[in-house]
């Protein structure tokens, strides 16, 4: 269970609903912490520097979404300095950080034997505001695995580039045994998806009989020295999902995480990611189950819907894509098949189950009263640092968090009220 530890409230997990085998879920208790502090907030604003000479940024610039590493050096918050292979990452959220502000965003890989934080591979995205911070305190409040997800001042060469979010990949085994207790399974990445190449989307059906056929779908992440194209047990779980029942579902996915996570992904309007848009996640087989993680997550709190992404805003349903397709794919690459969650909402005990989650987090994470507070003690925390410009922005960014939660709050509690 997840006990809330300054509420000392419980927050049973679906296995408590009856809907969910408990028995067959109890060998990954370890795995979820028992006490979770949902109002736990950071405690200071780091400030850190990555250091690149102007000919290896000049070749990023040249090619910022597929350039090989250059070397370069990361100047932490105690002025240790490590030795660094940096890239830009990120696709479109890149280009728009690019030609909106001249910024860039950041992929650090630090040595092995240097690790900083006990971690070798972080992310640093320009963001002046609080949604993927939030959208990650969410889905780890709720028992999810995501990236740690903190705010710090980034200089690049010596000169300010503002507030960035700083969260390491799950591509870590460290990470994975940190956050699902084991590390030797296979984990990969979901779809590919950058500005001038082929487009793989990864809708979790069945692509072929051959590993190949998933490559570009799907990057392989973990084990990739001894046995890189290996991709048998990424095949034996999308046919077996093919035909699954809920039997299937009980033995071969983490049910309890995956509940939570749609729930979470729901309410925050997370249009980019599984299940509106097969991209944006991330597939760990451990040794029993698999878990799906959240990624990316930077598109969320958006309360006006448009007619090609964001197509969900403060109005979607508490079921928006839980039984059909709700959701137009912007690509018809995409598809409109996902049966993760179709074929899970297919039983009406699962759907029980997500509503019944969906109720005890909306008590406690997935409202006004909660999201404003928090939203409050983070914004109070950067205000003492950041910019007179990222000031500025942070409380434009802030009024249309507040409309969304306000809006998304009321047509929630109205919807599930009458189901």
């Amino acid at each position: 269970m997840f006990l809330l530890a300054c509420t000392s409230t419980v927050i049973p997990t679906p296995q408590e609903t009856g809907a969910v085998d408990s028995a067959a879920h109890d060998s990954r208790d370890s795995q979820h912490p028992e006490e979770i502090d949902i109002f736990e907030l950071p405690t200071d604003v780091p400030t850190l520097e990555i250091r690149i000479s102007d000919e290896a940024m000049a070749r990023l610039d040249a090619d910022p979404y597929q350039a090989p590493d250059e070397v370069g050096q990361l100047v932490d918050e105690l002025g240790a300095v490590y030795e660094a292979d940096l890239s830009y990452r990120g696709a479109y959220q890149l280009r728009n950080v690019m030609s909106a502000y001249g910024l860039r965003n950041w992929k650090v890989k630090v040595p092995s034997d240097q690790l900083y934080l006990g971690r070798r591979e972080w992310n640093f995205n320009y963001e002046p505001h609080l949604r993927q911070k939030l959208a990650y305190d969410l889905f780890r409040f709720a028992g999810v695995p995501v990236p740690s997800a903190q705010h710090v001042l980034l200089l690049l060469n010596g000169e300010p580039q503002g507030v960035y979010l700083r969260y390491e990949d799950p591509d870590d085994k460290r990470w994975l045994e940190d956050s699902l207790g084991e590390a030797e399974g296979d984990l990969y990445k979901a779809a590919t998806d950058l500005p001038g190449v082929p487009q793989c989307f990864a809708d979790l059906t069945v692509l072929g009989e051959r590993d190949e056929d998933y490559f570009c779908h799907y990057q392989k992440k973990t084990n990739t020295r001894s046995a890189p194209e290996d991709y048998s047990a990424l095949m034996d779980f999308v046919e077996g999902l093919a035909d699954g029942d809920t039997a299937w579902f009980e033995d071969e996915l983490d049910v309890p995480v995956f509940l939570s996570f749609l729930v979470v992904s729901n309410f925050v309007s997370n249009w980019d990611s599984y299940p509106q848009r097969p991209k944006n996640y991330w597939l760990y087989q451990g040794p029993e189950r698999f878990t799906l993680l959240p990624w990316d997550l930077d598109g969320t709190f958006g309360p006006n819907r448009d007619s090609t992404y964001n197509q969900m805003g403060v109005s979607a349903s508490v079921l928006y894509e839980m039984h059909g397709n709700d959701y137009a794919p912007p690509h018809e690459d995409e598809g409109d098949e996902r049966p993760l969650v179709h074929r899970l909402m297919a039983d009406p005990a699962m759907e029980q189950a997500y509503l019944d989650r969906y109720r005890e987090l909306q008590a406690l994470l997935l409202n006004e009263a909660y999201l404003s507070e928090r939203s409050a003690a983070l914004t109070a925390l950067l205000d003492a640092e950041i910019s007179t410009t990222d000031r500025s922005r942070l409380s434009s960014a802030n009024e249309s968090l507040s409309s969304f939660v306000s809006q998304r709050t009321e047509r929630v509690a109205e919807e599930l009220e009458g189901l």
